[in-house]
């Protein structure tokens, strides 16, 4: 079943990829511009409210797109469609959630709602374990918070020996096979939001080590040490995309809804980064964009000259300043309405690729002899990220599994 749908999205995002494979920030013109001018033509003259509109409700804008892309796929397209679990917050003392924010609660609480077995354990990458605290006052069983961060270990042994719970930590790093011991065939292996190479690691183990079942959300693709995408599955090896580091923070892209005050400094961040793109292009006669790291926020409430002075020094770069900056100011304007532009028709396969980086962790789990199951554990409003891979290794003894295989 799910390599028949990984199949489906592989051939969409092939034969789309000039939609979505490129980064917006590296192109002063469309990356279409010579296949689809009509496309381009439309995208130009939408108005700023236009533009704001399909931001804000992309589904509005793909019966236009239509026109020019036949094959675009809407957003509900059934392709994309993955079951969502049931999910009603459960009643817990006040003291379990104390200190955590609201929306992290609710995804701590949706996600240890789906660990309902007797195996002991495994909180992989736990930070203060949070999530591990849950399940054992749930559950009533063993955790094991696996943190690589000391302090974050001290503060949670802390919290679960307060509340007399069944929780232990241990400071590890889950990259350099530290934990690797923790995970046997008795244990279920959970995983909340653990970034990129984290959950690559948990699932590589389970071809080894064979741990009885592992519930695993993944988040953050893009943070890994390969430069270009390495599949897990074997179906995901026969594919013909070729997916760059950088590329994979669309499957990250969409995010929640953000204040007024957030959204403003968002976009002056993004201008400032073109405008001083533009600058040095023109100072350093070079035709490549130029990537700057994040930076204080407090930078945003000064002028752009300030800005550019922290570009230089963090950049070790060394050029005459022109007198005036406003003509770069100008230029990223001008070239942040491209981006946006470009970015309307990228975000119709934020999902699809974000669905086949997940069915290719869940193939790969299927291969080293699991029953998988992917479902979505809270709605997104909650989190983006709320795909849940599910897995039980085939003869493994629990009372979950017929609920497992549905």
């Amino acid at each position: 079943m799910y390599n028949n749908t990984f199949q489906q999205l592989d051939s969409y995002l092939v034969s789309l990829q000039r939609f979505w494979q490129f980064e917006a920030f590296h192109h002063h013109d469309y990356p279409w511009h010579v296949s689809d001018p009509a496309l381009c033509d439309f995208l130009d003259n939408l108005s700023e409210q236009e533009l704001q509109l399909y931001q804000q409700q992309p589904e509005k804008l793909q019966p236009l797109l239509n026109a020019f892309i036949g094959s675009l796929r809407a957003l509900n397209d059934p392709l994309f469609n993955v079951k969502p679990l049931s999910f009603v917050e459960p009643d817990t003392p006040f003291w379990l959630s104390n200190g955590i924010k609201g929306r992290k609660w609710s995804q701590i609480s949706a996600f240890a709602l789906q660990i309902q077995d007797q195996n002991p354990v495994v909180e992989w990458c736990a930070g203060k374990g949070h999530l591990g605290r849950l399940i054992s006052w749930q559950q009533k069983l063993s955790v094991t918070s696996i943190e690589w961060q000391q302090t974050l270990c001290d503060l949670g042994a802390a919290e679960a020996n307060k509340m007399q719970l069944m929780q232990q930590f241990k400071q590890a790093d889950v990259l350099k096979g530290e934990a690797d011991s923790c995970i046997d065939a008795n244990c279920h292996a959970v995983a909340l939001h653990a970034c990129g190479d984290l959950h690559l690691r948990l699932i590589a183990l389970a071809k080894t080590h064979k741990p009885a079942q592992l519930t695993i959300s993944p988040c953050c693709y893009h943070l890994t040490s390969q430069p270009i995408y390495q599949p897990c599955s074997s179906s995901g090896k026969k594919s013909s995309l070729i997916i760059t580091k950088q590329r994979l923070k669309l499957a990250v892209n969409k995010q929640t809804t953000t204040g007024k005050r957030q959204s403003r400094l968002s976009e002056q961040e993004v201008l400032w980064r073109l405008a001083f793109d533009e600058l040095q292009k023109q100072c350093l006669n070079t035709t490549s964009y130029f990537p700057l790291p994040s930076f204080p926020k407090t930078l945003l409430s000064e002028d752009f000259n300030a800005f550019v002075l922290w570009a230089m020094q963090e950049k070790s770069l060394s050029f005459a300043l022109p007198r005036s900056l406003q003509p770069f100011l100008l230029s990223a304007q001008q070239r942040l309405k491209k981006v946006r532009r470009m970015e309307l028709i990228s975000q119709f396969f934020v999902r699809p690729l974000e669905l086949w980086l997940v069915h290719d962790r869940a193939l790969s789990l299927q291969e080293s002899g699991y029953h998988v199951t992917l479902s979505t554990f809270c709605d997104e409003q909650m989190t983006p990220r709320n795909l849940l891979i599910q897995a039980q290794r085939k003869g493994a003894t629990d009372a979950r599994c017929d609920l497992l295989l549905y």
